[in-house]
């Protein structure tokens, strides 16, 4: 019968080991016994020189008797005058005591002394024929054979494994895994790859783009998969009937080692946390600068909802005249247990620039509440930035929850044009002319390279914009549109000011295509035009992004 002994939390991370264990116990046919021997003394032995041999496993050992003994682990004392059968019995026992092989494999115990004989009994450690004993060429007086009960060994089921099946919500096989047992009848699956193949196989964007009417999208499997897990023994190819585990849910993304290292020495669950079941799926700040035109998501995980709470997403925008205002940013909804839900949350989904006529937004605030006022989410701040920047650059990646983000680049930027051609020549028995030189430029591949620079931020953006780093799906926003990047190489530079270290990220990244081709492209308009001011540029000496008078060339390196 199967046994699942060990399995993971109720929602679990695909980029993180997802382990399972599960037991049988016919994976044997019998267990082993241990063999036991006794040595039985009835008189005592006088005589230097005599022997008898005990054979088990690879070792002969042939013990003598002598007058003088020396710890050799194969001698044991003659009897002397006014010494019985029960004295020369422990005198064998002390020597059994001493050798090596006596002791590695037996427990070795003597009885009290009878009235006729005495007992010296060799227990087996371990089940197995290996310590069977062969007591042989004795001629020592006064010990023979008493109880002689061999071990035998484990006989295991022939051709016997644990099959493990993984299935998704629809009930189709996402993988399977066939393992050995091992000596107690257990096998381990760690079932992560197939998980991350599932989600692999997804094509489609994993955020709404380009962007529908309203603030919302739910999301289905392509963030939260739900699955199941069946065991069943299979002797010789034959399976007999599966053992399953409940549903369980996978999110395609994953924690780093530090963290689930901590988790799991604790016992504790990622989103069995009270304050995690609140966070939107990011680890950016709480506050962040941001402005029209650029694409702000926000993804939060809902789990179960026994009491089918509904869910709305609120703003509070904030004037610059000190007043605020309330808006509902979606209607009251009831989302399915286990699913994300993609919230746009930027400037000009809010439609911020219509929020008041005549006022001017100084910041917003968005949250989940029900319909009671109560938060059901973390509260996350953006700060109006109604700046230009002359090299600004709007990053889109996707982060370690699977989920997206949005970080702006403000520093100096560069582009650079990398070319491949393929070049040859041809073999044509003509004469020349104007149009068949024999040389030939067959293909040309025109690559970017840019640099763009973060621009000094504060330690804890500098530590998320590690995730920017480390994702495998980056996008770089122009105007309304994305155009896929790749992060060749970053640098981060340190300075101090007034006792605290801002950080810039330089990074290097490339195109994630090539062009054979040139035209002019004008990106899309944005939704909201950037009225245009005075450009910030990244040597202004007055004032920074921060608005500290600190700037990008006040540092050397």
């Amino acid at each position: 019968m199967i046994d699942i002994t060990e399995s993971p939390s109720l929602i679990s991370f695909a980029g993180n080991p997802v382990i399972y264990e599960a037991c049988s116990d016919n994976y044997m046919v019998s267990h082993g016994d241990r063999s036991c021997f006794e040595l039985i003394v009835t008189d005592i032995d006088v005589n230097i020189g005599h022997r008898f041999q005990l054979q088990f496993g690879a070792n002969t050992l042939i013990f003598e008797s002598a007058g003088y003994t020396g710890y050799d682990g194969l001698l044991f004392s003659v009897a002397y005058p006014g010494q019985t059968f029960g004295d020369f019995a422990f005198n064998i026992y002390e020597c059994f005591l001493e050798n090596y092989y006596i002791q590695k494999s037996f427990n070795v115990s003597i009885d009290p002394v009878g009235v006729s004989q005495r007992r010296i009994i060799l227990q087996a450690k371990e089940p197995g024929s290996d310590c069977s004993v062969l007591f042989t060429n004795k001629d020592v007086n006064g010990i023979s054979e008493g109880v002689n009960n061999p071990g035998t060994d484990d006989v295991y089921t022939n051709f016997f494994n644990i099959l493990c099946l993984i299935r998704d919500g629809f009930n189709n096989p996402i993988g399977e895994d066939l393992k050995p047992s091992d000596f107690t009848g257990a096998a381990r699956f760690d079932i992560s790859d197939y998980l991350k193949a599932k989600f692999a196989a997804w094509e489609l964007p994993r955020f709404e783009f380009p962007e529908m009417a309203g603030n919302v999208k739910a999301h289905g499997w392509d963030y939260l998969l739900k699955y199941r897990v069946s065991f069943a023994e299979s002797i010789a190819g034959k399976v007999r009937g599966l053992q399953s585990e409940g549903w369980k849910y996978a999110l395609a993304g994953g924690l780093n080692h530090e963290l689930l290292t901590s988790l799991n020495e604790n016992s504790i669950e990622y989103f069995a946390l009270a304050a995690n079941k609140l966070k939107f799926l990011s680890w950016l700040p709480l506050t962040k600068y941001s402005r029209s035109g650029v694409l702000e998501k926000l993804f939060f995980l809902f789990q179960d909802n026994p009491s089918a709470i509904q869910y709305r997403l609120i703003a509070v925008i904030f004037f610059t005249d000190g007043s605020h205002k309330v808006v509902d940013a979606t209607q009251p909804a009831t989302y399915v247990a286990y699913s994300v839900a993609e919230f746009k949350v930027g400037f000009d989904h809010l439609d911020l620039a219509n929020a008041e006529p005549g006022k001017t937004v100084q910041s917003w605030q968005v949250c989940l509440m029900d319909e009671n006022n109560d938060l059901l989410s973390e509260v996350r701040k953006f700060l109006n930035d109604t700046r230009v920047f002359e090299n600004e650059k709007v990053f889109f990646y996707r982060n370690s929850f699977s989920a997206y983000d949005t970080f702006r680049f403000l520093g100096k930027s560069e582009l650079n044009l990398e070319f491949e051609r393929s070049v040859g020549s041809t073999l044509k028995e003509e004469k020349y002319s104007f149009f068949n030189a024999p040389g030939r430029q067959f293909n040309v591949s025109e690559t970017e390279i840019c640099k763009a620079n973060s621009g000094w931020v504060s330690l804890a953006e500098k530590n998320c914009l590690r995730e920017l780093l480390l994702s495998t799906e980056a996008y770089e926003q122009i105007g309304q549109e994305l155009f896929q990047i790749v992060v060749k190489s970053a640098k981060f530079t340190p300075f101090l000011k007034d006792g605290d270290y801002l950080y810039n990220l330089e990074i290097e990244y490339e195109r994630a295509y090539q062009n054979s081709f040139f035209s002019v492209h004008v990106p899309q308009n944005l939704t909201s035009p950037v009225t245009q001011a005075e450009y910030l540029t990244w040597d202004n000496v007055d004032v920074s992004f921060d608005n500290e008078e600190i700037t990008f060339d006040q540092i050397e390196f």
